[in-house]
């Protein structure tokens, strides 16, 4: 992949929360399962971000297109001088392009209007490297007035300034670059973006010359039109500076350069490895295209040496310290750091003042130090996408307030900390889940859900393919209502399931758990065996854990463990034993399962057990478990075989169930008692007989004996 294509992140847009940071979409970053090292190591940011933000965005409305390299070059110019052609006119142009020579070409192009005839002759001199002739085509094209030049003006100029670098001629160069903005700037069109892509090439004509100050002004400016070629190339120069110190101490004469080097310490202090090449092209190579990698310079300087230099060309004249701060302390240089972050108002230098204070065990200034940062950052600014490889900061004030609620978690404040985590959870959910699921009870929960996210967010689930982020509001509510509904607290869990199908689905559970005065045996079967049906069918979605053990938060898809709590890591003395008061019953993967096939069995054992039903119940509570937990399965299969009855289909037990016939289970008692009362009647009278002959002969013969003795 190209330098071009790994600069061009997208700026996500924030997402407006009630009484919540808005932060961005949510990719967990787990703070919470090394906290000690979430705290006191100092996160990356993005080169991009910095780059981009060397200075301020212009307000000049030039426009960026650039090639994101997924287009092959010929077809993406044939696109661009087909635009706004007619068809003949296009056809002219390209049989100009495909001829032998410049007669033929010439030849091909006639009856063309003079701006696109001697454009085209032009680009094909400039492309056999007839520098002179192409230069008089742009002149030409140049030299005709406004009107008569609205297609090609803007290109001429454009090709003039490459034409007259490449013959060596800097100042005409430059002229020409300059005027591209210029005309751009006053309202010429400029749909290729020629206007911001002259800053690139202008820069190239300064950094060829050792000019490096000029250069990295104009990359900056490119960058900070939003340019992904500018920010690519500064860092090329970033890298080239580095790679030969020889160059360094001049460019650390420029407060702009100054800056650039910071951020690059700051976002990419792995370079600094001696098993990473550095960009080993200088000023005066002709090869500076963003991928010129020609290997590491045998001067190269390493962390220390860059470090060393800023030191000896003098701190207290060095712009961009806060980012030079945050790179010392990444480097272990933590004096270097305090001094550098000293000098500094901004919050990155707030941020490493609070990581300073806390490697030096000072919590209280730690804290001071976080609220400034906190209150620093600008709630929307974004410094690049999700990237789990480097744990790059995606939102600074995101990240500064999780960390600020992982401290106050270790200090006890389990409510403060909640507040902090849930302020980071657009970027970080699964640590602020954690606390709202574990940590904090269900009213601590239910009365801060009541208050920071009193109504339900659009939207409140993701769309079917995914594309739509969930706000932290929804995520937040809706683990509430799974954890009152696990617990019981059914009306008050109604009220938070905003989804209309799960609200739905909740109410059919509920329903389920209270039924009404259900009289009768089989009733209460029936009534058991709906919330078994209702709790396996649609668990994860009503009771499942939003964490552990059954990861809601993953669709339960993934199971992604859990680092044990060690209390001297930033944990609470009272953390563990809410922990342990908060787990799901069972703890167990997927507990819902268990759930159901214990209400499946709990209706067993109100029908007969010689019934179809039992047998049908039976095996729906071995199937529910058989994918889960084989051993339980395998004990509901041997409970079936100790009182159940034989039944035809049963040599797919636990795979295919039948539905329960409850009906026939509520009629076998009495038919039970109907066929031995038959079958008493067809073979018990002889016995019956023969018992009231022996009685009678019994009773005649005690009367006689008393007879006797009268």
């Amino acid at each position: 992949m190209s330098m071009r294509k790994r600069a061009a992140f997208v700026l996500a847009c924030a997402l407006a929360l009630p009484a919540a940071l808005a932060c961005g979409p949510d990719f967990p970053q787990n703070l919470l399962d090394d906290r000690k090292g979430s705290l006191l190591d100092m996160p990356e940011g993005t080169f991009a971000f910095e780059a981009a933000h060397l200075l301020p965005k212009p307000d000049d409305h030039l426009r960026v297109v650039e090639d994101d390299g997924s287009e092959n070059p010929v077809e993406l110019r044939v696109k661009a001088e087909a635009r706004g052609l007619s068809d003949e006119e296009f056809r002219k142009v390209e049989a100009m392009r495909t001829a032998s020579g410049p007669m033929t070409a010439a030849i091909a192009g006639k009856g063309l209007a003079p701006e696109l005839f001697e454009y085209a002759l032009g680009a094909i001199a400039f492309g056999a490297g007839d520098r002179d002739a192409a230069s008089g085509h742009f002149r030409r094209v140049i030299a005709l007035s406004p009107p008569d030049r609205p297609r090609r003006g803007l290109w001429a100029l454009y090709m003039l300034g490459r034409t007259e670098a490449a013959g060596g001629n800097t100042d005409g160069a430059i002229a020409a670059f300059g005027q591209v903005r210029k005309h751009a700037a006053s309202g010429e069109p400029d749909p290729l973006g020629l206007a911001v892509a002259s800053l690139g090439e202008q820069a190239r004509v300064h950094w060829h010359h050792g000019n490096i100050a000029a250069a990295v002004a104009l990359y900056a400016q490119q960058a900070a039109h939003g340019s992904a070629s500018g920010n690519a190339s500064l860092l090329f120069v970033a890298r080239a500076l580095l790679a030969h110190p020889d160059l360094l101490d001049k460019a650390l004469d420029d407060p702009l350069t100054q800056r650039l080097l910071a951020a690059y310490l700051y976002t990419r202090s792995n370079e600094f490895s001696q098993d990473w090449p550095l960009a080993g092209t200088g000023p005066a190579s002709d090869d500076s295209g963003d991928d010129a990698n020609a290997g590491r310079s045998s001067t190269a300087i390493g962390v220390e040496g860059f470090l060393a230099a800023v030191q000896k060309h003098g701190i207290d004249h060095f712009d961009g310290a806060d980012r030079m701060a945050a790179g010392a302390y990444q480097a272990g240089r933590y004096a270097l750091a305090g001094q550098l972050a000293a000098r500094s108002t901004t919050p990155m230098a707030a941020w490493v003042r609070a990581k300073l204070a806390l490697r030096a065990g000072d919590q209280a200034t730690a804290m001071r130090e976080y609220a400034v940062a906190a209150k620093g950052f600008p709630i929307d600014e974004r410094w690049g996408e999700d990237d789990s490889e480097t744990g790059a900061v995606r939102s600074p004030v995101c990240r500064v307030e999780s960390e600020r609620g992982v401290l106050a978690l270790g200090r006890g404040e389990y409510v403060d900390a909640m507040a902090r985590l849930y302020a980071g959870a657009a970027d970080d959910w699964s640590d602020a889940a954690y606390v709202a699921e574990r940590v904090l009870t269900v009213d601590e929960l239910k009365d801060f859900v009541d208050r920071v996210a009193p109504v339900a967010p659009k939207p409140v689930r993701s769309a079917a393919d995914g594309g739509t982020p969930v706000p932290p509001a929804a995520q937040l509510r809706l683990l509430l209502a799974r954890r009152l509904l696990r617990i019981g607290r059914d009306e008050d869990a109604l009220r938070y399931f905003d989804d209309p199908a799960f609200h739905a689905k909740a109410a059919a559970l509920v329903a389920a758990r209270h039924p009404g005065t259900t009289w009768t045996h089989i009733g209460r079967a029936m009534n058991l065996f709906r919330q078994a049906q209702l709790t396996r069918a649609d668990g994860l979605e009503l009771l499942g854990t939003e964490l552990e053990p059954d990861y809601a938060m993953e669709d339960g898809e993934y199971a992604l463990g859990s680092v044990p709590l060690k209390p001297k890591d930033f944990v609470g003395a009272g953390e563990p034993a809410r922990v342990q008061a908060s787990a799901a019953m069972p703890d167990a993967r997927y507990h819902y399962r268990y759930l159901a096939a214990d209400l499946a069995e709990r209706s067993a054992a109100l029908v007969p057990a010689r019934s179809q039903a039992y047998a049908a119940l039976m095996c729906q509570a071995t199937a529910w478990m058989s994918d889960t937990d084989a051993q339980r399965a395998a004990n509901s299969y041997r409970r079936y075989l100790r009182g159940g009855a034989w039944v035809a289909w049963g040599r797919n037990f636990g795979r295919a169930c039948p539905p329960p016939d409850f009906a026939s289970a509520r009629w076998l008692p009495l038919q039970q008692h109907y066929h031995a009362l038959r079958h008493w009647t067809k073979h018990g009278w002889p016995l019956l007989l023969a018992g009231l002959g022996a009685l009678a002969i019994l009773v005649a013969a005690i009367r006689s004996r008393r007879r006797k003795q009268d």
